[in-house]
């Protein structure tokens, strides 16, 4: 009797985790883009696995980046900024090579020139990213202050600069065309390394399928 009733106190195993939303994504876990011929051709039906997860933080915000890497050496950048749509920020990180295929260097240098009002049109159609591509993008912000943390901080508060452990800081530029849905973003860490990245917002739709790490 008493290994029966010690059978039957077991307590049922805990639940495993809910992943309903893409902003739930953790490493391992497997994302898949629908077939919406609104998306990009290079995330439509691609499937992609979770890689590695940054935090972007700003004086009054910060925000998860989720790193994706698919079939493919392109690496997909799915951000998760505070905005009243709730949309995503899927980006991809350009080359050198393809900043000089996608704009006048001339005019793009005028990004870092004050007072920060560069206006951006690209120079070419023909380009892998095409369907990302604004027709004209308006600057936004001008070396506003940063810090990207190689750490999830979604739920606390990144460390800050006078802790051992704080971020790598940056200057951060930006530019949006379409009505703000698409944008380029600039970031310019202390060492001099730059990373330009071409960013789309979407509705959290066009991601169509999660999958927990080992489910």
């Amino acid at each position: 009797m008493g290994f029966l009733k010690s059978l039957f106190s077991k307590q049922a195993p805990a639940p495993t985790r809910l992943l309903n939303e893409p902003k739930q994504l953790l490493t391992g876990d497997i994302f898949c883009f629908g077939d919406s011929f609104s998306l990009p051709e290079m995330m439509r039906k691609q499937q992609l696995q979770v890689i590695d997860i940054n935090t972007i933080e700003f004086k009054h915000e910060h925000y998860t980046q989720v790193i994706g890497q698919g079939a493919s050496d392109t690496l997909v950048y799915l951000g998760f900024p505070k905005n009243p749509q709730n949309l995503i920020k899927c980006s991809l990180l350009l080359t050198r090579a393809e900043v000089e295929n996608l704009f006048d260097m001339d005019a793009f240098s005028e990004i870092f020139e004050e007072p920060g009002q560069a206006r951006l049109k690209p120079i070419t159609t023909n380009h892998a990213y095409a369907d990302m591509i604004a027709e004209e993008y308006i600057q936004q912000d001008f070396s506003t202050s940063g810090y990207k943390h190689e750490a999830d901080y979604r739920d606390s508060k990144p460390p800050q600069f006078s802790d051992e452990d704080h971020g790598r800081e940056f200057e951060y530029y930006s530019l949006e065309g379409n009505q703000g849905l698409r944008l380029i973003e600039i970031f310019i860490f202390e060492n001099g390394d730059t990373d330009v990245y071409l960013s789309s917002l979407r509705p959290a739709k066009d991601i169509a399928e999660l999958w927990i790490k080992g489910e």
